[in-house]
């Protein structure tokens, strides 16, 4: 579980930085060549998927612990992975209005 956590909160920021890396051309021309535009392209597809993904694990991870232990379990993962997908979200509609057609 945590090399799920590590992985999905790690992929918005990973396409932040491949953008503005190259938008500013900090990564060499990275992302004038085919494979750096394609790993553009497969991450702002899958970072959203990835976090939701994340969000819907966390919440039955969540609806397991308080059923199970008849208690309150702890809200922070869901929380994070909340944050995560609205983060993915805003990134990648950032991105699609930044594209000109």
């Amino acid at each position: 579980m945590t090399v799920l956590r590590f992985i999905v909160a790690a992929l918005p920021q990973i396409l932040v930085l491949l953008f503005l890396g190259g938008g500013l051309d900090l990564i060499g021309g990275f992302n004038q060549t085919d494979v750096g535009f394609s790993i553009f392209i497969i991450l702002f597809l899958v970072t959203p998927f990835a976090t939701f993904i994340f969000l819907i694990v966390e919440t039955v991870k969540y609806q397991r612990l308080v059923k199970y232990n008849k208690g309150s379990g702890s809200l922070a993962w869901r929380n994070i992975s909340i944050i995560l997908f609205i983060e993915a979200l805003a990134i990648s509609l950032f991105i699609l209005s930044t594209f000109r057609m």
